[in-house]
């Protein structure tokens, strides 16, 4: 009976593995997408007055770095792509703007949304009504 034992070869150590783990995790984090956006909590403190907040339904909602949010015409949402470097005035100015105007397109893109329902509805209503 002979027994046979594995052995590393003369030229393997306990760091080639530790060297080989570590050429790995280089080679996973170069190969992650970058992000769009910033990771929660990964907002940098450079503004002096810290992250202004808005009180909404009674709830403090932050405002981070990247600015209020556009309710467009066609009812996308998108951001301002120089909120950075506006002034704390013009920041100012935009939100109060922006509250009415989102709040205004938001009301007709709903009533449009239930006015299509309704018509929909109706159609429906009619085609039941036909095939009896």
């Amino acid at each position: 009976m002979s027994s046979s034992s594995q052995q590393p070869p003369a030229n393997f150590s306990d760091n080639n593995i530790n060297d080989q783990n570590n050429n790995n995790i280089e080679g996973d984090s170069s190969s992650k997408p970058i992000l769009a956006l910033p990771a929660p909590g990964d907002v940098s403190s450079s503004s002096a007055g810290g992250v202004p907040t808005l009180e909404v339904n009674g709830q403090d909602i932050k405002l981070d770095l990247l600015g209020p949010v556009v309710v467009n015409e066609d009812g996308t949402m998108s951001r301002i792509d120089n909120w950075h470097e506006m002034a704390d005035i013009e920041k100012a100015n935009v939100r109060r703007i922006l509250l009415k105007r989102n709040e205004s397109r938001l009301t007709r893109l709903r009533a449009e949304r239930d006015k299509a329902i309704a018509a929909e509805e109706a159609a429906a209503a009619a085609d039941s009504s036909n095939d009896k």
